[in-house]
């Protein structure tokens, strides 16, 4: 008896199997892939005057130099105005230090020969002995050129430099970038104007690159009206902060190569710079554009850029990120120059995704001579000043959303 239950049940089963509607089951969705590009975040922040520059600090607030208006604005990530320095002539370049001393590049004003000149200078602002409230911080010129260039004897034309970028590395010290007419000799005191001046953490001169950088160079390892540096030492304050004192470079010359790196080395016979080796490897399996070849394949090696006004380095990604007025876009590369980010995880393509976008005009991805460009790790937040349309504009990979 028990057998032949088991037999019916058997034939039950097979019975229930061949009957089977299919039918019946929802069909499965594809898989659909997410877009990966840069996603614009609102409110814009307005309110500017021809803003220069933006920059976040170690102190994790965000700085953005107020050309027009003479004075650096103090705002928290919210976009909330924390305060207002003390007048700064022309400001357009800020850097912070890990003692979250507040560097701004701006113009003193001075007589000299019975003639009222402005000069190029550094600010230093303390902001620990004020609690951080800007405002009350006495913005101190601690370089003005050319006082720091011993043997120098100050002239009116000293009012024709300019310096234009300025970043602070680990230990404090920090670049400054400046440019100016004479560039015919390589021993004046303070080396040609076009140059990358280093300066130690107390604010004295430790050497202008001369020796690394062509003044009026039209290829790589110059310094040709050079607009803006960026180093790897970047916030937020952690132990582990790039201690390397290599470089990139952005060029207003005429210059195949506006965005260029330079290598810091030590060797046994001593220390100096030379062109970082990762930007010249160009691979068209893995990226279709790249830091030092936009377009490959066509025989001529040279980027793309315009008029590149400034460059970031986001430690986290280990993205370079530049800004170009005279194409009115933002740029994203790797570390090594390729430009996109990997595909994600399913997709299709096998290349690097390009992301780097704009176009003039004021919509929400396009710009007007954006001249300034920061990144804030915390929240993975990219920060462009676009001067043109007098605002802060915000972005935000799509891959890095939640």
């Amino acid at each position: 008896m028990q057998q032949i239950r088991a037999i019916a049940v058997v034939f039950l089963f097979c019975s229930c199997v061949e009957k089977l509607d299919l039918t019946q089951f929802p069909e499965i969705p594809a898989t659909v892939q997410q877009r990966v590009e840069y996603i614009p975040l609102l409110p814009e922040w307005g309110g500017f005057n021809d803003p220069s520059d933006v920059h976040v600090g170690y102190d994790e607030l965000v700085y953005v130099a107020d050309t027009q208006n003479d004075r650096i604005v103090q705002l928290d990530i919210n976009g909330n105005i924390l305060g207002f320095s003390q007048t700064i002539r022309d400001p357009v370049a800020i850097a912070q230090d890990r003692k979250l001393d507040l560097l701004v590049v701006g113009r003193y004003d001075t007589l000299l020969s019975g003639n009222q000149i402005q000069l190029a200078a550094v600010f230093r602002l303390n902001l620990i002995t004020v609690q951080h409230d800007i405002a009350r911080a006495t913005p101190i010129p601690v370089v003005v050129h050319p006082r720091y260039v011993l043997g120098k004897t100050g002239r009116t034309s000293d009012s024709s430099v300019h310096f234009t970028g300025i970043s602070t590395l680990a230990d404090n010290q920090y670049y400054v970038t400046r440019v100016g007419p004479e560039n015919a000799s390589l021993t004046q005191p303070g080396g040609p104007d076009n140059n990358v001046i280093h300066f130690s953490a107390t604010d004295v001169l430790i050497t202008p690159l001369t020796a690394y950088l062509n003044a009026t160079g039209t290829g790589k390892a110059s310094a040709n009206q050079i607009s803006a540096i960026a180093s790897y030492a970047v916030p937020p304050q952690r132990a582990e902060v790039d201690r390397r004192k290599s470089f990139i470079v952005t060029l207003l010359g005429d210059n195949s190569f506006r965005v260029q790196g330079m290598n810091y080395y030590e060797t046994a016979d001593g220390v100096g710079y030379e062109l970082e080796p990762a930007f010249e490897s160009i691979d068209t399996t893995v990226s279709s554009r790249f830091l030092y070849d936009c377009t490959p394949g066509d025989g001529i090696l040279g980027s793309c850029f315009k008029q590149p006004q400034d460059v970031t380095y986001s430690a986290d990604s280990r993205f370079i990120f530049v800004v170009d007025a005279g194409t009115d876009s933002l740029y994203q590369f790797a570390s090594n120059g390729f430009e996109g980010v990997r595909p994600p995880a399913l997709s299709n393509q096998k290349k690097n995704i390009i992301v780097s976008f704009g176009g003039r005009g004021s919509g929400p991805t396009q710009f007007n001579h954006p001249k300034g460009v920061a990144y804030f790790q915390t929240n993975r937040i990219l920060l462009v000043a676009d001067a043109g349309n007098n605002r802060i504009v915000r972005f935000k990979l799509s891959t890095d959303f939640q």
